[in-house]
């Protein structure tokens, strides 16, 4: 009966004090002003920042386990950015774990922040706006490690969080350093994470996943545990971004210029990535992307480069790209990439291509061209072309048919080169129209309008193919075989400015040819034909060279030694060419000696045309074009050469005469003969 009476007692008593505890529980909240604790928290925060730090306001909580939250919570920026937060809670939950209180510890079972936004800034000196907290924390451990007797380990409770959610945040980017003279801008949310093992002695897990755009990009991180390097380990075990989420970040990833940019396409991302505390500008991340059917368009395009593909293997400031592949308008390439360097990237590559059409690219940079006959633009002219101008890269390239302007080559192949926006083509070989081509070419794209260099060499080159590419009015017009040097620079877009530009030298040298036979020409077949020549015919001048070399400038090529070779009728010409095909030659025609007997024979007065080696010459002018040639006599020259023969002919005549008045010629006299030999004695 008595343990019975006790054991109600001791149940009366426990009631109390659980009703003193729930009272004091909720009186407490109501009875402490823990508004007035304000200031000296934030005291103490600002002595360990350096930072204004403002709280909200505070409510208090004991039951279940204690508890504060505070709505809302800003940071201040240092003195660099007076006036501005560099982070701002909507409110801060805390509860406290009362037992580790007893043992000196600070520790939290959980806090929870909503929807912080986090800004980070970097100046053009490459300063962060958070160095001088980690610069504060630096100058703290050491000061404690200098004094350890100044800040004995009782000093302080050590503090500890067992789990902390981030709920909604953001992190705004403002980087003045990435890009010199712009500003680039980012910003990454939703953030959700959650932090567990802060503080406590080992190892800090996070498990989060960020919003760009409609992508979420998802991640595990790990922090060292005390006394290793201050890094986060970051490993993405896998996430599919759509391309134009990443647009914000390109900037960081080395397109300088995004302006108008138009992204498509997706990447698949996964590996790790190791980001230091003490520099986060040194971030590393190893692993793989793999790109599916990207398109990309930026202010220096007309028209978008598609179905980049492939898979980078990225390991720090190093990638791999195997299997990439790009197309734009009708031309694609493909092959392998090795990239170093990404905001300004070093390239090495080794590409092939089905088709390349060079059209396309000039056109994919509008540039604007300059009139024909003007001079080059000034360099820098033009769009903004940074992206094309901020890569390097070297490498050897194969293309089954390139198309350049107008002209068809095959089997192309040699060393590629890009530096400072022009590309170059160095020991190069291809095929052309039958024949080869081999020396280096250049397009430069970054300085206005499209300039161009060719230097080459041509052997065995079908003569109609190449003309009929040029002027399909040529078709048929001269045939042979082409051997020859071309130095060529021109400024253009299109074909017509690329003429009123170019500059340059060529020789040419064609090989058994034939060249159609036109207006008189085809009278002087006739005639050489009753004389029993065969060096011309009606319809064609069949020939064995044709010679000569040209100066190529102002609209026009300049020749003084092109010579045709046949077998009765040689022509020698000087005089322009021009680029549209336009002619303005002087051409003399000299008919073999036989040819000139037999034509002479049939037509005496033809003798009156013959030079001083017997041969008969015209001499002709050729005007119109190279498709519809007007060609005559010019009569100034055929009357200078008639008159120079009658000339000659009187000339002789006086000299006769002379010598006849002064004896004569002197004869010549012939040597007695020799005697006969001795006979030997008997």
């Amino acid at each position: 009966m008595a343990l019975t009476r006790a054991f109600r007692w001791l149940l009366a008593g426990l009631g109390v004090v659980v009703a003193l505890l729930a009272a004091a529980a909720l009186l407490l909240p109501l009875l402490i002003d823990v508004q007035r604790f304000a200031p000296v928290v934030t005291g103490q925060l600002r002595r360990l920042t350096g930072r204004e730090v403002t709280l909200g306001t505070i409510a208090l909580r004991v039951l279940p386990v204690p508890a504060v939250t505070i709505t809302p919570v800003t940071l201040g920026e240092g003195p660099r950015y007076p006036g501005r937060d560099a982070v701002r809670l909507k409110s801060l939950a805390v509860r406290l774990r009362p037992l580790p209180l007893l043992r000196g510890r600070l520790e939290f079972s959980s806090i929870v922040l909503e929807q912080p936004t986090v800004t980070v800034i970097r100046d053009r000196q490459g300063r962060w706006n958070f160095d001088d907290l980690i610069e504060r924390a630096a100058a703290m451990d050491k000061a404690a490690a200098a004094a350890p007797e100044a800040a004995p380990p009782a000093a302080a409770p050590a503090l500890g969080v067992a789990r902390a959610e981030i709920r909604g945040g953001r992190v705004l980017v403002y980087d003045d350093a990435v890009v010199p003279g712009i500003r680039s801008e980012a910003t990454i949310g939703p953030i959700d994470a959650s932090v567990e093992g802060w503080g406590l002695g080992g190892r800090t897990t996070i498990d989060m996943s960020a919003g760009l755009g409609e992508s979420r990009l998802a991640a595990k991180a790990h922090l060292g545990a005390p006394g290793t390097p201050a890094a986060l380990t970051v490993d993405l075990p896998g996430s599919r971004l759509q391309a134009a989420d990443l647009r914000p970040l390109f900037p960081w990833l080395g397109v300088a210029s995004t302006g108008g940019l138009e992204v498509g396409g997706g990447i698949h991302v996964m590996g790790h990535a190791s980001l230091p505390l003490e520099g986060v500008e040194a971030v590393s991340f190893e692993g793989t992307v793999d790109v599916e059917g990207m398109s990309y368009r930026d202010a220096t395009l007309s028209r978008p480069i598609e179905k980049i593909g492939g898979r980078l293997a990225v390991n720090g400031s190093r990638a791999t790209w195997e299997k990439f592949t790009a197309s734009l308008g009708a031309s694609e390439i493909h092959g392998r990439l090795e990239v170093e360097d990404f905001l300004r990237p070093r390239i090495g590559f080794a590409l092939e291509s089905q088709r390349l059409d060079l059209n396309d690219l000039v056109a994919a940079f509008p540039t604007g061209t300059p009139a024909a006959g003007a001079p080059a633009p000034a360099a820098g002219g033009g769009p903004d072309t940074t992206v094309l101008r901020q890569i390097t890269a070297r490498g050897s390239l194969a293309v089954k048919a390139l198309r350049v302007q107008t002209f068809d080559l095959t089997e192309v192949r040699g060393t590629a080169a890009l530096r400072d926006g022009a590309l170059s083509l160095a020991d190069a070989a291809a095929k052309l129209y039958g024949g080869s081509l081999a020396g280096a070419a250049g397009l430069d794209l970054a300085r206005g309008a499209a300039r161009w260099r060719l230097e080459a060499t041509v052997k065995d080159v079908d003569v109609n193919g190449l003309a009929s590419a040029y002027d399909p009015g040529l078709k048929d017009i001269l045939r042979g075989r082409l051997t020859g040097r071309l130095g060529l620079e021109a400024v253009g877009d299109a074909l017509d400015a690329i003429l009123g530009t170019a500059r340059g030298t060529a020789r040419i040298e064609i090989a058994d040819g034939s060249l159609t036979s036109i207006s008189m020409l085809k009278q002087l077949a006739g005639l050489l034909e009753m004389a029993g020549g065969k060096g011309v015919g009606k319809e064609e001048t069949p020939f064995e060279s044709l010679v000569g070399t040209f100066a190529i400038g102002d609209r026009r090529a300049t020749t003084t030694d092109l010579v045709l070779d046949s077998a009765d009728l040689d022509l020698a010409a000087n005089g322009r060419i021009g680029l549209d095909t336009r002619l303005d030659l002087g051409v003399t025609a000299r008919f073999s000696e036989g040819a000139t007997q037999g034509m002479v024979a049939t037509t005496p007065r033809l003798k009156s045309l013959t030079d001083k080696d017997g041969r008969l010459t015209l001499f002709l002018v050729a005007a119109g074009t190279l498709a519809l040639p007007q060609v005559g006599l010019d009569t100034r020259a055929q009357v200078r050469q008639v008159q120079d023969r009658q000339k000659e002919k009187v000339k002789e005549r006086v000299r006769g005469r002379l010598l006849d008045l002064l004896g004569g010629a002197p004869k010549e006299t012939t040597p007695p003969p020799e005697p006969p030999p001795e006979k030997p004695p008997r």
